[in-house]
Parts: C-alpha cells; structure tokens; sequence
C-alpha cells in the first residue's frame, strides 16, 4: 500500500465548505478509481488541513494527487486554500477494525444500549 499526506492552511471560515465538498464530491471521485482504499480529511480550528490518502499501489496514489491539485484549483481558488506540503510513501505499518453488525433479533432488550430500563 501507498499512502499520501498532504497538508493544506486556508481561513478557518471555510472549514465547513471545505469539508462538505470533498465529502460530497471529492471522496466519491477517489472511491470509483482503482486501488483506492482510504480517505481521510482532518482539519484545526485555526484553518490547517491535512488529507490522508492511501491507495494498494503508488500509480493510482499518484494519480489521486494530480486529482486533488485540479480539485483544489476548480473548488478552492477562491478562498486562498494554499498549495500543499506533500509526503508520499510505502504504508509501513496498518491496523483496521472491521464493523461488526449484530442483527437487532439477536440481542435481548436489556442488551441493547438504547434499550430504556
């Protein structure tokens, strides 16, 4: 696996914008290509953001990061988000919990941490 870590200052004002565009329209963008696996956009209180993104070889990485300069450009222009700091490389070490869904009939009521006593 190939990871990417770029670090992104913008004005705080814009988090929100920020964050609900690459939500709604960046992450999908990332999801349809090859060997995508990960995403993910952290932000500060005082305007700094980094996106994380991890990709099962270094061409699609690669790519994503093309990707996300255009994306960057075509959204973010207007409020000054700078160009980012870059890292790229092999993914070293890992650790994923996998969801577990346990089915509602399986659980008694007194199990179910909504369940009201």
């Amino acid at each position: 696996m190939f990871a990417s870590v770029r670090t992104y200052r913008f004005s705080p004002v814009y988090i929100q914008e920020i964050n609900e565009k690459l939500q709604d329209m960046f992450i999908p963008i990332l999801e349809q290509m090859e060997g995508f696996i990960s995403y993910n956009w952290i932000t500060t209180p005082d305007g700094q953001g980094v996106g994380v993104c991890v990709f099962k070889d270094e061409e699609g990485l690669r790519e994503s990061i093309h990707l996300a300069a255009e994306f960057r450009r075509n959204n973010f222009a207007h409020i000054g988000m700078t160009t980012p700091d870059i890292i790229i490389g092999q993914v070293g070490a890992h650790g994923e919990v996998e969801p577990q869904t346990i089915p509602p009939e399986t659980l008694k009521s007194d199990d179910h941490p909504l369940a009201s006593h």
